[in-house]
């Protein structure tokens, strides 16, 4: 065990801009935050551009970046996260895909990029897809596994495969499923395409006449008749922060990205009772299982998605109220923690801001507090006093600044 230890946790789609509320104010800033201003009056603050300033961070590379390593070299594509994440085996030469559940029309019209966030019966569809062994492929095997509400995980497994293909997903409705198209002019990236677009074909044939798909229309619910897989890759080789720093740690999350990340990097993976990914998880749980975490590991990093999950809703009253349930939920960290030997690292992987409804380039705000940290003085938690920060504006790497103050880092030069 290390001399301190260090807890990350990032607030999904934390940020926001002035456009959040009719009184000029970000959904933080409009929040009752008094456990996180407390720690911003401890500790010190800045402005985090997750990636770097005008660079629009999705949240795979996002994580990436925060946790010490470049995206434009190291970035592999999403699937492979997704994968690991939702406990598929993923083994080198595999191509991974995240997935959604859609709901398209007889003619391949995308209605609902993600059956209305179906929140049951994901097992039953699951279970529906286990057959979904490519007529054209037969020496290719094919995994899948659900995850939360609308999102999967499908890996291919076989000879003479390639990443270099094209995704199916309009990424819009009312317009068609994209065929894959090779991206690259080998055989292996034609035969890829060619497979993945006779598995969508199937997946629909398979779903479409389900119980449960007929059930939900029935009740003039979106069915989840289509499988769409999206965000390519095959399995990255990163150096663990086991192995860069000589720690042991944990990834506390609901979703597949966050814990397939948090696998990847060498890290644990323990899901907190009552952890759902959506506005309804117990971050409770997840604050008191960081706490037993700490007992016998020197790092933990707790993942909160509903914040992001508002901002892509705009509904600014929702992520409001969620950001109220972090910081009361941070009351127990605050108390818990051996604040003499720990350092707190807190921020969000992107702005979501709530009239826009998607990611966004601005910088979030970020605090660190602890016993090496020297406080600057502010005293509130939120984008614009992270203006007045002592830490100003810097790009990534949170978790290497957070290992700084440690004390992990191995020196650079002589």
């Amino acid at each position: 065990m290390t001399e301190f230890k260090g807890v990350f946790i990032v607030a999904d789609g934390l940020g926001g801009r002035p456009t959040d509320t009719p009184e000029g104010k970000t959904c933080l800033e409009a929040a009752r935050t008094p456990h996180l201003d407390e720690l911003a009056r401890r500790g010190a603050l800045g402005l985090l551009d997750p990636i770097a300033p005008g660079v629009r961070p999705g949240s795979d590379t996002a994580h990436l970046s925060l946790f010490g390593y470049d995206p434009f070299e190291e970035y592999p594509g999403r699937g492979v996260f997704e994968a690991v994440g939702v406990g598929l085996e993923v083994h080198e030469g595999d191509v991974c895909f995240r997935t959604n559940f859609a709901t398209v029309d007889e003619d391949f019209v995308v209605k609902d990029r993600r059956a209305g966030r179906i929140h049951e019966g994901q097992e039953e569809l699951e279970r529906a897809l286990q057959g979904l062994q490519p007529r054209s492929a037969p020496d290719v095997e094919v995994l899948f596994k659900a995850s939360t509400e609308h999102r999967g995980a499908l890996v291919l497994r076989g000879p003479d495969l390639s990443p270099s293909v094209s995704e199916a997903d309009p990424h819009a409705t009312g317009q068609r499923v994209r065929e894959v198209v090779p991206l690259e002019d080998t055989p292996q990236a034609r035969r890829t395409a060619q497979i993945l677009n006779e598995i969508i074909r199937r997946s629909y044939e398979i779903l479409k006449d389900l119980p449960l798909n007929r059930d939900r229309a029935a009740k003039g619910l979106p069915p989840a008749n289509l499988l769409l897989p999206r965000g390519p890759s095959t399995v990255p080789r990163f150096e663990t922060l086991p192995r860069r720093y000589g720690i042991k740690g944990a990834v506390i999350a609901a979703g597949a990205l966050y814990i397939g990340i948090g696998r990847l990097l060498g890290l644990e993976f323990h899901r907190a009772e009552g952890a759902t990914g959506g506005l309804d998880t117990d971050i409770r749980s997840k604050i008191a299982l960081a706490l037993e975490e700490l007992q016998t590991k020197d790092f933990v990093f707790v993942h909160i998605k509903g914040t992001d999950t508002a901002g892509h809703d705009r509904n600014a009253r929702a992520k409001i109220e969620f950001l109220e349930r972090i910081d009361e939920a941070l009351g127990a960290l605050v108390e818990g923690l051996d604040w003499e030997r720990t350092h707190l690292a807190f921020t969000g992987d992107h702005a979501t801001p709530i009239a826009y409804g998607d990611h966004v380039s601005d910088p979030v705000p970020v605090l660190f507090v602890g016993p090496n940290v020297l406080p600057d003085a502010t005293e509130a938690f939120h984008e614009r006093a992270a203006l007045r920060g002592g830490l100003h504006r810097f790009a990534g790497r949170v978790v290497p600044m957070l290992a700084g103050y440690n004390n992990w880092l191995r020196k650079f030069g002589t």
